[in-house]
């Protein structure tokens, strides 16, 4: 089905289970269209709704002339440089990564405690980690069943078979292995999935822990946008979390030492109090959780 074309409207049919709606968007030069389109699944629900992005115009407008201005981007046929997990990358079968991420895996990922990562597909990850983080106890989870037979609990590398949104699944893995110190999403890559799990996990991570989401370039592509908000809008509401102290306040003296205005207690979001930092590189966000929880930020003047 193309994209539609008309004005605002709707069309429903219900075929048992399944609720299966037809949505023509605004006019074709609307900046503020909302389009989707249907796709069949072969898992149920057989029919979903998948989203068109439509925020690149207010992109290209925040942007200002001199960073939006048009320019071309090549592509990159340099020899990669060599490092320890670049070695491994090119040794291992039936693992599929952008090249860059590679850097970002030497920075974030530590060697040792418990890793998940969702997503085993053909078992091709669960050996480069296997390799590149010899102490780290590896457990992958994948919907697919066929996923099973990469399970080595003789080299530590555990699969279990279940839904990433199902939070009873990822409690029952929780209650198996305990908390986690890394979590590498590399499962589904629809905003729904990306962000139920994250929802769910990072609460439960161990403090100081890194929860590392890869592949969100591909919320931008229609065939894997689930919802009209991807990850990347919540990785910024997640930035305004990060910051709901101040949302509290109204000027630098409610966080200054010894201030009669100092605010002692302030309510906020729980995730305020855990999130240590947020880093988004090209199509990876990793959010670190804090060694404790955060306290009120506070303010001095010398």
């Amino acid at each position: 089905m193309g994209w539609a074309r008309s004005s605002v409207s709707w069309a429903s049919w219900h075929f048992a289970n399944l609720n299966v709606a037809l949505f023509s968007a605004k006019s074709k030069g609307s900046r503020d269209v909302l389009a989707f389109r249907l796709v069949i699944q072969p898992r149920f629900p057989f029919v979903a709704r998948r989203y068109a992005y439509t925020g690149r115009q207010k992109m290209l407008q925040a942007l200002g002339p001199d960073l939006s201005r048009s320019v071309t981007m090549t592509a990159d046929d340099s020899v990669p440089e060599e490092t320890s997990i670049g070695r491994i990358f090119e040794g291992t079968h039936d693992v599929h990564k952008l090249r860059h991420y590679l850097p970002i895996y030497e920075r974030v990922l530590t060697n040792a405690g418990k890793m998940l990562e969702i997503g085993v597909d053909r078992g091709g990850s669960l050996e480069m980690w296997r390799q590149y983080l010899p102490e780290t106890t590896i457990v992958g989870v994948d919907i697919n069943p066929r996923a099973a037979q990469y399970d080595d609990p003789d080299r530590r590398i555990h699969v279990r078979i279940g839904d990433q949104t199902n939070t009873h699944f990822l409690q029952a893995v929780l209650d198996e292995f305990g908390a986690f110190d890394t979590v590498l999403d590399d499962g589904g890559h629809t905003p729904k999935q990306m962000i139920s799990s994250f929802q769910y996990l990072f609460p439960r991570l161990k403090a100081g822990g890194v929860y590392v989401v890869e592949d969100v370039c591909a919320n931008y592509w229609t065939s894997y946008r689930d919802q009209p908000e991807s990850f990347i809008d919540f990785t910024r509401w997640l930035m305004d979390a990060m910051h709901a102290p101040y949302m509290r306040m109204n000027s630098v003296f409610q966080i200054m030492e010894g201030h009669q205005k100092r605010l002692r207690h302030v309510e906020v979001p729980y995730a305020a109090t855990i999130i240590d930092r947020i880093e988004v590189f090209d199509s990876v966000v990793v959010i670190h959780r804090a060694d404790e929880s955060k306290r009120l930020p506070r303010a001095a003047y010398q």
